[in-house]
């Protein structure tokens, strides 16, 4: 067959390739297998099928050999999917299209309507993984495969991470209600399953029951070895006691001290120790937290760890701005190797450093501008709006018709989900 005949029969499949799961530009496929080796350690469900598929992919998209399969024939219809692109992307054609073969003989058309609750649901725990923002597709994948088979616990579990990732960026009574209710039918047939009691304690938080969220938030926090559970749990904790919150997080890293999530949350509480510290302690709790900072930076060059420099920085800038900036430029050289996120961050935090320790409202500007126009939907993006606009109140009309064109201007090249929440 043709090159375009093979595209064409490639693009068909059901695999990582084709379900679009947004890794690519919002973070790097190392982020993510530290997430996925952390989901196949600590996750409840029967889901490391999906996880071993998920994690094949991203070893390829890192350049690294290694490929785990399951005997499952969802499993290997996506793993021949995925390794019928990878031939393609190298240009060996005739593999390509040996493994569309293998397709073929594993499943003849019309597809096994058995597999299909299976394929949903690998595409539905992928998605999750990858980022949160997928709540909402995810939910499509796990309700359409409760749709054949409904009494699947699984299934269920996974719909009721799906709904509180989608709350998270669609919040609604119904959504958060929905979710409530698919969390506490896990937890009642799994009792020990504190990701979705952590989950079910964000939900409880932020329809004002802080008694049961706290409650929750408690035993997971003595209970869970998952670094993800610690790790919302020591930030539940921050705004009562930012060492409590320390604590929790030191716990986690002892056995994962590789999860670079952790520091970036370790990160937060250090500060946060220091504005809540009294004044005669201020500088010993800053030097404290700089000096535990940098070894973290010097011990895991590996990890990503833009966003526990971004907070370092800060710290610098309490005693020297200029040293605060440098850190702004040295990330800003490595831009290109950022994840959008880490872009968004670095321009905003660096925007802010510029208008209030700089005086200078026009490189705050540039820095905010360059924030927005980077598309990740996210609370760092529409800060930077809510700043432009303070701005454009206290200037010129001439540079506040400016400033409203360019928001204007940046929503309307976005897709719709942009301009709504900006």
């Amino acid at each position: 067959m043709s090159n375009e005949q093979l595209l064409e029969r490639l693009d068909a499949l059901q695999c990582h390739f084709t379900w679009e799961l947004g890794v690519k530009g919002c973070f790097n496929p190392t982020h993510i297998l530290q997430k996925v080796a952390v989901e196949l350690r600590h996750t409840m469900q029967q889901n490391q099928a999906a996880l071993l598929g998920l994690q094949a992919y991203l070893y390829v998209l890192n350049n690294q050999n290694k490929e785990q399969q399951q005997a499952a024939t969802a499993t290997s219809l996506i793993t021949c999917g995925n390794y019928a692109w990878i031939k393609y992307l190298q240009a060996e054609y005739q593999e390509a299209e040996e493994y569309l073969e293998q397709i073929q003989q594993l499943c003849p058309a019309p597809w096994d309507a058995r597999l299909i609750p299976h394929i949903q649901v690998q595409k539905g725990w992928s998605l999750l993984v990858v980022r949160s923002q997928n709540g909402e597709r995810a939910r499509e994948c796990f309700e359409a495969a409760l749709m054949l088979e409904p009494d699947n616990d699984d299934f269920h579990a996974g719909l009721g991470q799906a709904l509180f990732a989608s709350s998270n960026y669609f919040w609604s009574s119904n959504i958060a209600s929905r979710a409530i209710s698919q969390l506490e039918r896990t937890i009642d047939r799994q009792p020990n399953d504190y990701r979705a009691k952590i989950y079910l304690a964000d939900l409880f938080k932020r329809m004002d029951e802080k008694k049961r969220a706290m409650d929750l938030i408690k035993e997971c926090a003595e209970n869970s070895s998952d670094p993800e559970v610690l790790k919302r749990s020591a930030l539940y904790y921050l705004s009562q006691s930012a060492a409590r919150a320390v604590e929790i997080l030191k716990q986690a890293l002892q056995e994962n001290p590789d999860y670079h999530l952790l520091y970036q949350a370790l990160a937060k509480c250090y500060k946060k120790l220091w504005l809540t510290a009294e004044d005669e302690d201020k500088n010993d709790v800053l030097d404290a937290a700089i000096r535990h900072l940098e070894q973290i930076v010097q011990d895991h060059p590996d990890c990503d760890l833009t966003l526990t420099k971004l907070q370092l920085a800060e710290l610098y800038g309490a005693r020297n701005p200029s040293q605060e900036e440098d850190v702004y430029k040295e990330l800003q050289e490595q831009s290109e190797s950022l994840s959008l996120r880490g872009r968004q961050v670095l321009n905003h935090n660096w925007g802010k450093f510029c208008l209030y320790k700089k005086r200078s409202r026009h490189e705050a500007l540039e820095k905010f501008m360059v924030c927005y126009k980077i598309p990740l939907n996210s609370g760092v993006r529409h800060e930077c709006a809510r700043m432009m606009r303070k701005m454009a109140l206290n200037c010129s009309s001439e540079d506040a018709n400016f400033i409203f064109r360019f928001i204007d201007d940046v929503n309307y090249s976005l897709p719709m989900e942009f301009a709504e929440k900006a």
